[in-house]
């Protein structure tokens, strides 16, 4: 993927904006819990601001980005060789020198790889070397209902091999099964002291809400933005009005909870 060329042809209003918002978010913990389509999310507000972002997927297994950004295409993401150690420690590497030189922000799903990052952190001193390239690390967690998804976020969050002064627990409603409400289902998790301890140590929450409409807009080959703005999926229609301002809905709804944790200017 040629980032550079891609930049090169932005406004120039809009690349100073990027250089001057440099961010490096990095989705941890275990996978299928969302974190992938909240990065996704993430990239199509940011390129629809005029901002650059790479995407690295680093979760061979659960590819979700290269799926939705197939690498060789323009602004596609890109993946290490394997999902040895090894490739993915150099595949980061990489990563994060074309960031520095490009000037763009990058959006790394690391699902499942908290072992690569823990020893990649301890090599490079990741958060420390964002800060001498004036990059602005973001730590994103996320987790459904269930105790262990949290228990697993909250042990990477402890080991402090990613310890970004901007972290932000993402809780995924559309994990809540169905037949229960959203309202309370997280409430085992906020009583924990632990998770008491997260938010008092700066980390800010988010309620990352369902949506119904989220595998018919895929299967339609949609983005998010697409579908709110009534393009036409691969059936050659726009999805119906009804799901339309569904997705519209979760989008405005996602973006207050954002705006709420006073975490907007912490996004690529």
């Amino acid at each position: 993927m040629d980032m550079e060329t891609d930049s090169k042809r932005q406004p120039k209003a809009a690349r100073k904006s990027v250089r001057a918002r440099q961010v490096l978010a990095v989705r941890m913990g275990r996978g299928r819990t969302g974190g992938s389509t909240l990065l996704d999310w993430l990239v199509q507000c940011a390129r629809a601001d005029g901002r650059t972002v790479a995407i690295g997927d680093g979760d061979r297994r659960n590819a979700t980005l290269a799926s939705l950004y197939p690498p060789g295409r323009a602004g596609g993401a890109t993946q290490p060789g394997s999902d040895e150690t090894a490739d993915v420690k150099d595949w980061i590497t990489g990563q994060l020198s074309e960031m520095v030189i490009g000037g763009w922000s990058l959006v790394l799903d690391l699902g499942g790889g908290d072992r690569v990052l823990s020893e990649y952190g301890r090599d490079l001193g990741l958060v420390e070397f964002c800060t001498s390239a004036g990059i602005e690390p973001l730590a994103i967690y996320v987790s459904g209902p269930e105790i262990d998804d949290f228990e697993h976020a909250l042990a990477i969050w402890k080991a402090g091999y990613f310890a970004a002064k901007r972290s932000i627990l993402v809780f995924n409603e559309h994990l809540v099964p169905q037949g229960r409400t959203t309202a309370g289902a997280f409430d085992q998790i906020m009583k924990r002291t632990e998770f008491q301890e997260m938010v008092g140590q700066g980390v800010k929450t988010v309620f990352m809400p369902r949506l119904p409409a989220m595998s018919v807009m895929r299967d339609a080959g949609l983005s998010f933005l697409d579908t709110i703005a009534g393009k036409s999926g691969v059936n050659g229609k726009p999805l119906d009005p009804v799901r339309q301002f569904m997705v519209a809905t979760w989008h405005k709804k996602l973006l207050a909870e954002f705006a709420e944790a006073c975490a907007i200017e912490w996004l690529p």
